[in-house]
């Protein structure tokens, strides 16, 4: 076989760009993580900052934010532009349409969150503020009436965000600890039998 060829002996990619039906490619499975911990480094900096004010700043919490953003809209269209692998196993249909439905709902809520909570501080007047004193620039200007409904809105997709991800979690540790296949393993970029 050509040295440069694609294609290893044993007929799987060596490095796939895109998701196909056989597995995640490298980027998918390190973006999926990375927005994981910025979304887990969020709640509990959210946490404790409602704990005590002076823990979790909210610097940090805008800047995870805003470092879901782009990453975020790659996922979502690369989710909606790939073919989704095969699941692994034998899997329950209506548990394959609602945990690919769960997928996409979270990828575009990572996408649409941050637009919110923007909208939302710029309407309300208030500076977003990152690490290193750097200031997101305000997009709108000063309107309580428009900051009440962009409240609004961010405060109901953080709720159907939160239930999203809380039935993620638990198809991913129902995969894991009932099942007991090899989905974890799918997600870590090991290539697994479906």
């Amino acid at each position: 076989m050509p040295q440069n060829s694609p294609i290893e002996s044993h007929g799987h990619p060596r490095f796939k760009i895109r998701d196909n039906g056989l597995g995640f490619s490298p980027i998918t499975i390190a973006l999926h993580w990375i927005v994981a911990t910025l979304v887990l480094s969020i709640i509990v900096l959210k946490m404790l900052h409602s704990i005590d004010p002076a823990w979790g700043s909210p610097r940090y919490v805008n800047l995870f934010g805003t470092l879901s953003f782009p990453l975020s809209i790659y996922r979502f269209w690369a989710r909606i532009t790939s073919w989704h692998p095969l699941p692994v196993g034998m899997p329950n249909p209506v548990e394959v349409i609602v945990s690919r439905s769960v997928a996409v709902a979270l990828a575009l809520a990572m996408m649409l969150l941050p637009i919110a909570a923007w909208l939302a501080k710029s309407s309300a007047g208030q500076r977003i503020e990152l690490p290193g004193e750097i200031l997101v620039p305000s997009i709108l200007s000063v309107h309580s009436g428009a900051a009440h409904v962009f409240n609004t809105l961010f405060d109901i997709g953080a709720g159907a965000f939160v239930c999203g991800l809380a039935l993620h979690l638990f198809g991913a540790l129902k995969n894991h600890f009932v099942l007991k296949n090899d989905s974890l393993k799918q997600m870590l970029g090991k290539h697994v039998e479906l």
